[in-house]
């Protein structure tokens, strides 16, 4: 049985979603896939706690795919 090692961040004080992207990621803008693989800890993403550990999914992207505001795709 193979487990894929997880990466993990505790938070320490002056801590922020953006600066722990940034820092696992590279782009602070990411701190929504921090959200969202620990939502059920995170009530406000403005407000973490010093002694929270969060998950922090790898940095694979998810495919595109269209949304509803772009329109179709009208490459033929």
């Amino acid at each position: 049985m193979f487990v894929p090692e997880v990466a993990t961040a505790r938070i320490t004080r002056g801590d922020s979603l953006w600066q722990i992207s940034r820092r696992t990621y590279g782009r602070g803008n990411r701190y929504t896939v921090i959200y969202d693989a620990n939502q059920e800890q995170i009530r406000d993403p403005n407000r973490i706690y010093p002694g929270q550990m969060f998950v922090l999914p790898n940095n694979e992207s998810k495919p595109s795919v269209p949304s509803a505001k772009s329109g179709p795709d009208r490459r033929t």
